[in-house]
């Protein structure tokens, strides 16, 4: 039996067991699947056997990283860290490598000014970096507010639309989002509008977006977790992969780069094995890649009052329903341990 007639059969099955369901409505939805089955769709879902679905996956070409494991081509990606940590320099670093590959890329830079930006790329002895010609800067125009008959999000995604347009663009770095929104970017209703719309425009030009972001304040002795991200869960189910840029407890002038969330490509960079970076400036401000780490070896050691405030936050996530082993994935530690501080 096919999948069409399985689902059609079911369908009159659940009718004749329940005579609520209209015939009319049964009949509608029987439509919709014959109707659909030729391209696999019926409403918001793609009908398909695993087995079919196997032989297509087969079929596709291998993921194309363009940085490291961190930015896959064809990709919605998030970037966050806290503020002073680097997000701008790693993204550039990325934004020139992927551009020296040949890739035409966008980088909106809505947070430094020209002169800012000129100084971060010019060298001790007064020397300009060289950049790849495919990379384009993009800063704000004089006029900074949308027309009357568009909203400030809709003239966002129409201008950016014409700059992908007429250089060819193939890769766009956004920093940040913060910038985008009328809001809080840590609310749905100011965000969803920016990521829906970024999402499409992926889609219909088959590009790469590498969004960066801020994140919510972080308890430096734990690891860092996809919930610290601002906005995260609504944010996390949008995008295809998160990234994130710790500090080291050891060396401030060290970084570790760690994944958090990954959809088709190679979770290379966890708990157990973060990238460790120092910052260096000789030809440009940089990442410099050191080696591989556990994040447990940079984080902050607990002090007694770090102790009692986690208890504290542990507390008051209980009280909103939240069970013993999600406390623990939050605040990475065992839910042995969360049990130990309610019998303390």
């Amino acid at each position: 039996m096919n999948t069409t007639t399985h689902a059609v059969n079911s369908l009159e099955e659940q009718h004749s067991k329940d005579n609520s369901i209209y015939p009319e409505i049964v009949a509608q939805e029987i439509e919709a699947i014959q109707n659909h089955a030729a391209s696999n769709d019926v409403g918001l879902f793609e009908l398909q056997t695993a087995n079919d679905a196997i032989k297509e996956a087969a079929s596709m070409p291998d993921p194309v990283y363009l940085f490291d494991c961190l930015i896959q081509e064809g990709e919605m990606v998030i970037c966050f860290a806290d503020t002073g940590l680097g997000k701008t320099v790693l993204c550039m670093q990325a934004a020139i490598h992927i551009a020296q590959q040949g890739y035409k890329v966008l980088f909106l830079d809505l947070e430094l000014s020209k002169k800012q930006f000129q100084k971060r790329y010019t060298s001790d002895n007064g020397a300009a970096y060289k950049m790849p010609e495919t990379l384009y800067r993009i800063g704000y125009s004089r006029m900074r507010r949308a027309p009357k008959d568009i909203s400030y999000t809709g003239f966002f995604l129409q201008s950016l639309s014409a700059l992908i347009d007429c250089t060819g663009a193939q890769v766009v770095f956004i920093d940040n989002l913060t910038k985008l929104a009328a809001g809080d970017t840590d609310t749905a209703k100011a965000t969803i509008p920016i990521l829906e719309g970024l999402n499409d425009l992926k889609a219909e030009r088959g590009i790469t977006i590498v969004a960066i972001e801020h994140n919510k304040k972080v308890d430096t002795t734990r690891p860092i977790q996809l919930n610290d991200l601002q906005g995260s869960k609504m944010k996390a189910n949008l995008v295809d992969s998160v990234f994130t840029i710790g500090r080291s407890a050891t060396d401030k002038y060290l970084r570790y780069v760690k994944q958090v969330k990954v959809r088709d490509g190679e979770l290379r960079y966890d708990l157990e094995n973060v990238a460790l970076y120092q910052l260096v400036k000789d030809d440009y401000l940089r990442f410099e890649l050191i080696g591989y780490g556990n994040e447990f070896e940079h984080l902050k050691n607990l002090t007694e009052k770090d102790t009692t405030a986690r208890k504290e936050e542990a507390r008051v996530l209980r009280e909103q329903g939240v069970s013993n082993r999600e406390i623990g994935r939050r605040m990475g530690v065992s839910e042995g341990a969360v049990r130990k501080w309610f019998k303390t």
